[in-house]
């Protein structure tokens, strides 16, 4: 792996940065626009999105959104997050020496281990539930998987809990509040 000098550091980041709004917040701002959909709760939901993930589900039914429309949004957050992260890691180990020996011996070592080869990559499906996108994009850079596997695999732990968290929102809401969930 070859060392970047600092111009070629911030044009990585600025991309990375790029890319996870695109898809954290002009993409949800956008369909939002299109639909009609009130910006101010569609900003609402991505900033509670980006704080605790899945967890803001009943904030953005709170606010009147639909399940699916919460999905949509929810869906993109994470996205971006993940993208946006695992690429100033990979800039940032193309640009540190020692996070780039860090990082060869890391590999290293969870080569060796047999937990982390018996499972490999599924393990992000329960660290993505238990520990959330800010966990899963290092780990991910860290262990030295691909961007786009990672991303899929830590996007189906993510689908889970965020189809577990809606059915329990919306019952919950329907018992105690009829009538205030939109499908």
């Amino acid at each position: 792996m070859e060392l970047w000098d600092r111009q070629t550091f911030l044009r990585h980041v600025v991309a990375a940065l790029g890319r996870g709004v695109l898809v954290a917040l002009i993409i949800p701002l956008a369909a939002a626009f299109a639909f009609s959909i009130p910006l101010h709760a569609t900003l609402a939901l991505v900033g509670s999105g980006l704080i605790i993930e899945y967890g803001a589900v009943p904030v953005g039914i709170a606010l009147g959104l639909s399940p699916l429309f919460v999905s949509f949004v929810l869906i993109c957050t994470e996205i971006g997050i993940f993208l946006a992260l695992y690429d100033i890691f990979d800039t940032i180990g193309h640009t540190y020496e020692p996070v780039r020996q860090f990082l060869e011996k890391s590999r290293q070592y969870v080569h060796q281990s047999k937990s982390i080869e018996k499972y490999g990559i599924l393990a992000l499906i329960p660290c993505e539930i238990l520990l959330g996108v800010y966990i899963n994009a290092p780990a991910s850079w860290v262990l030295g998987w691909r961007e786009d596997h990672a991303l899929l695999v830590t996007m189906i732990g993510y689908l889970i809990a965020l189809a577990i968290t809606v059915v329990l929102t919306v019952g919950l809401l329907q018992v105690t509040l009829p009538g205030m969930v939109h499908p």
